[in-house]
């Protein structure tokens, strides 16, 4: 938004006090005198004007352990939320960089920065996403190739990068995905004819859980909050 559009919504003023205003340098940006109303204002600049602060909102950057029964929104009537959880002031700020479904834990994101939550979800940089999977039966070598070969999902017209499929057991492994289609892990293995009984994302991109605990949730380091 432009200085003098803020200033004017601000004290309800026409165009011409707005520019007289600040002629008189009555207006601070990040703490420094503006007087040039056409200057952009970015969602997290700091404005002030005559002791007044009109604008000084933070970026917030969370890392959440989703668990189970939990959903991915800012609202619900039936269910508890991922906002729900957050035991700040602030939590109606946010929102989610790529979502899991009710039934799937782990990792998700939540941000009041949407240039971060778009350059985390932007399919066309292909962010690696790894997944937990444990299935209702055995995964056939043949499942496994065919997921490190890619597989067409015809209702969006996208063929998938191919995976990264580690085999952990008979019925459990480790993939990493490099897409966001609607429970696209699910989808993959039902092809099969296997259902998956249990999600749990480890990681987005350099983003990792670790040990945090299931509802717990903690703020990205100042390294985390660069995106690739």
């Amino acid at each position: 938004m432009r200085l003098d559009r803020l200033i004017q919504l601000s004290f309800r003023m026409g165009s011409k006090e707005a520019r007289i205003f600040l002629a008189r340098r009555n207006v601070q940006v990040n703490g420094n005198v503006e007087v040039h109303g056409s200057a952009q204002i970015g969602h997290f600049d700091r404005v002030e004007a005559r002791n007044t602060v009109l604008q000084a909102r933070v970026p917030r950057y969370l890392l959440l352990h989703k668990p189970v029964g939990v959903v991915s929104a800012t609202t619900d009537l039936l269910h508890q939320t991922v906002i729900d959880l957050i035991r700040e002031p602030w939590a109606s700020e946010l929102h989610l960089a790529g979502r899991l479904d009710r039934f799937t834990s782990g990792l998700v994101v939540l941000t009041n920065d949407s240039s971060f939550s778009t350059a985390l979800t932007l399919p066309q940089k292909k962010v690696p996403k790894t997944y937990l999977v444990t299935t209702d039966s055995d995964i056939a070598s043949e499942v496994v190739e065919a997921f490190k070969n890619g597989m067409l999902f015809a209702k969006e017209g996208v063929t998938t990068e191919p995976a990264i499929f580690d085999l952990l057991g008979n019925r459990c492994c480790r993939l990493t995905i490099f897409e966001g289609k609607h429970h696209q892990v699910k989808r993959m293995f039902l092809r099969f004819g296997i259902r998956v009984v249990a999600l749990h994302r480890e990681s987005i991109g350099h983003l990792h859980l670790g040990d945090l605990a299931a509802g717990d949730y903690r703020e990205l380091t100042a390294e985390e909050r660069l995106v690739p």
